[in-house]
């Protein structure tokens, strides 16, 4: 629960440190990830085999400065190939809601270009899935009910609309813990994942 807290409070911070006369505009990010997680299982290795995340977003831009901020709530999906296995395994796919909060500075290179660097904290809650159930296993191993997390990216800005960037993302909380999965079974790994998003404002 203290991580909650700790999010919502970033969240106030942000916005009430950007000027009233804030330029807000409302748009659709979404993202690919382009870089395998892998989860290390002495009885089952997996990769992420797709991670995607799109959803709502709004921005606070200070024309003057081109320093504001972003808050977005992105549905996120990752589905997991069985890559290695040494015992009857699976582990099924992960469904979330990502909340990242970030600050934001804007170049401007001309009316049509220009670039972005932006950073933050997120948090994901889970929706369904990431359990692993392992054959003779009475209780699967399920996978956290929420993470925390630190993300940053940089891109470019095409005709003032469309942000096209490369973004990564690091958890900073484990999503399988001890009271999930035994030590000698599951070696717990931080998820890192590197993203291509789209963004889109109206």
């Amino acid at each position: 629960m203290r991580t909650k807290y700790l999010l919502l409070l970033g969240l106030s911070l942000l916005l009430f440190s950007i000027n009233t006369s804030a330029q807000i505009r409302f748009g659709v990010k979404g993202g690919i990830d382009v870089v395998n997680n892998k989860l290390d299982l002495n009885i089952l290795k997996t990769s992420n085999r797709l991670g995607y995340q799109i959803g709502p977003s709004v921005e606070f831009i200070v024309p003057a400065s081109g320093f504001g901020g972003e808050v977005s709530v992105l549905y996120g999906r990752k589905e997991y190939k069985i890559e290695d296995k040494t015992a009857d395994a699976t582990i099924s796919d992960y469904d979330y809601i990502s909340i990242p909060v970030n600050i934001k500075q804007r170049i401007g290179l001309g009316p049509v270009f220009g670039v972005f660097f932006t950073g933050g904290a997120y948090g994901n809650v889970k929706v369904n899935g990431g359990s692993i159930k392992v054959k003779d296993v009475i209780n699967e191993y399920k996978s956290k009910n929420f993470i925390l997390g630190l993300g940053a990216g940089a891109g470019v800005t095409v005709l003032r609309r469309i942000d096209v960037g490369l973004y990564f993302r690091g958890d900073l909380t484990k999503n399988y813990g001890d009271e999930y999965m035994d030590a000698g079974i599951f070696q717990n790994k931080k998820n890192q994942t590197w993203t291509v998003g789209l963004n889109y404002y109206f």
